[in-house]
């Protein structure tokens, strides 16, 4: 991925995960009230016997927005880790995405304190957890693809 559509996406991911989080809080407690509605009408039309509530899926909003950047870190910074000339190097590059991640988190419940919703320090954790997990995915992905690509070549 090149360094300008990096920036582009990240740019709008943030502007998304830190825009809903300066929504006021009834207002946000609408959204969250209509996203739960929609995801029940289709549990329901599956027959999946889950009852959503208002808390899962603000919870599951935090996690899979996170989840969504956590890809893009891991696009942009994994493939670097390959080109790593030692082992310090590649660690150093593949932690990177963690990194900024926990930050993006922990910057998310910071500015949740000027929309009068407050922040959560579990918050923070379930935002990164979204980030390990669309980084980790993405480097999976990375790396089967490497791999298939290094054995087609030899």
């Amino acid at each position: 991925m090149k360094l300008r559509t990096f920036i582009l996406l990240m740019a709008a991911v943030l502007l998304f995960i830190w825009g809903h989080s300066l929504i006021p809080r009834s207002h946000s407690a609408e959204e969250s009230l209509g996203m739960m509605i929609f995801l029940q009408k289709i549990l329901d039309f599956l027959h999946i016997p889950l009852q959503l509530t208002d808390h899962l899926v603000r919870k599951l909003a935090h996690f899979a927005e996170h989840a969504v950047a956590g890809i893009i870190l891991g696009c942009y910074f994994f493939p670097e880790v390959r080109d790593a000339v030692n082992r310090k190097e590649k660690i150093v590059k593949a932690a990177i995405p963690f990194a900024a991640g926990f930050f993006i988190g922990f910057i998310d419940e910071t500015v949740q304190l000027f929309s009068g919703r407050g922040a959560a320090v579990a918050d923070v954790w379930i935002d990164f957890a979204g980030i390990c997990c669309g980084a980790a995915v993405t480097g999976l992905v990375i790396f089967v693809i490497y791999t298939i690509n290094k054995r087609k070549n030899a």
